[in-house]
């Protein structure tokens, strides 16, 4: 029989017995782990490093970032119809149409002053709150 060559670094074995409660505990710390990509690598940084990098997400930052998100959208949008009226407003000669157009326009900025005062209030909070 020949005899293979074994090419892997690490050739020992070693096999150990779990409960389901600790398989799942195990599966859970590695979702969470930033460096080890197998469970095999999580157990071996457990062993020897004694110490694991786990990723937590702040449930209050994630709010936040979705409310920003939310805000960014929301002034985008208001920022493209404001250029559709400005782009219009050049094109018109008579001085009334502008008045006019210049009156529909209005509201469009009072609502970015509404979103600007959001994003002061949300800014104000963050500098509260611990990072």
């Amino acid at each position: 029989m020949e005899e293979r060559k074994c090419f892997n670094t690490k050739p020992y074995w070693l096999t150990v017995r779990l409960t389901q409660k600790e398989i799942m505990k195990l599966n859970s710390l590695l979702e969470k782990s930033s460096e080890c990509r197998n469970l095999s690598e999580l157990v071996r940084d457990m062993l020897f490093k004694h110490h694991i990098t786990i990723k937590t997400k702040n449930a209050s930052q994630e709010e936040v970032k979705m409310e920003l998100a939310l805000i960014k959208k929301e002034l985008h949008k208001i920022g493209i119809n404001i250029n559709q009226w400005v782009r219009a407003f050049h094109t018109m000669d008579d001085p009334k149409s502008k008045r006019t157009l210049a009156l529909k326009i209005l509201p469009l900025y009072q609502k970015v002053g509404g979103k600007l005062e959001q994003l002061f209030t949300i800014m104000a909070q963050l500098a509260r709150s611990k990072w």
